[in-house]
């Protein structure tokens, strides 16, 4: 891990970096309804890092700052999963 306890900041941060390698090598292009899935999915998964890092460094807010963190964990999965889908079908269905 290069940044934090948790693995979701940097989760998000090679996600986000995936999609600008795809629209460098302009693969984008072809499942652009997907990218932008997968680019909403690595800004939560920042979102769940930071969280976690707040929860480490203020021990009195840790109960309060928790669920959001699961919140913003859940909606990335989720987000994930659905480009993921959409990448797949776009690409394979361009020909």
């Amino acid at each position: 891990m290069l940044f934090g306890t948790s693995g979701f900041l940097d989760l998000g941060i090679v996600t986000l970096l995936a999609v600008a390698i795809a629209d460098y090598f302009k693969w984008r292009t072809k499942a652009d309804k997907g990218f932008t899935w997968l680019a909403l999915a690595g800004i939560f998964f920042v979102f769940t890092g930071s969280f976690s890092e707040v929860t480490v460094f203020s021990g009195f807010l840790a109960s309060g700052w928790t669920w959001l963190g699961y919140l913003f964990e859940g909606l990335g999965w989720l987000f994930a999963l659905i480009g993921t889908v959409f990448i797949g079908y776009e690409t394979l269905i361009e020909k």
